[in-house]
């Protein structure tokens, strides 16, 4: 997990870059001190997997509410999830 903080008062910016065991992927969240991460921890948690103990609303913000797993972390079976093409041409 990597997050970029920026202070615009004193012109710095940190990097923080966490690894999370893959059997257990939590973390504390931001959001008490950066209430802007709430949307970004809640697109991770939907996209990744990635649990932020501490976060007032960690739900789905992209995928359905009904959707199994994690899109990002590749640990589908390859052709498990079938391609949509709108309007093919015949």
């Amino acid at each position: 997990m990597v997050v970029n903080l920026l202070s615009m008062s004193k012109r710095a910016r940190l990097r923080v870059r966490v690894q999370i065991a893959e059997s257990e992927p939590t973390l504390e969240s931001l959001f008490d001190l950066y209430p802007g991460s709430e949307a970004m921890e809640r697109e991770v948690f939907d996209m990744f997997g990635i649990s932020f103990t501490g976060h007032p609303d960690l739900t789905r913000i992209l995928m359905p509410e009904d959707w199994e797993g994690h899109p990002l972390r590749k640990d589908y079976a390859q052709g498990r999830i079938p391609v949509q093409f709108k309007g093919a041409a015949s």
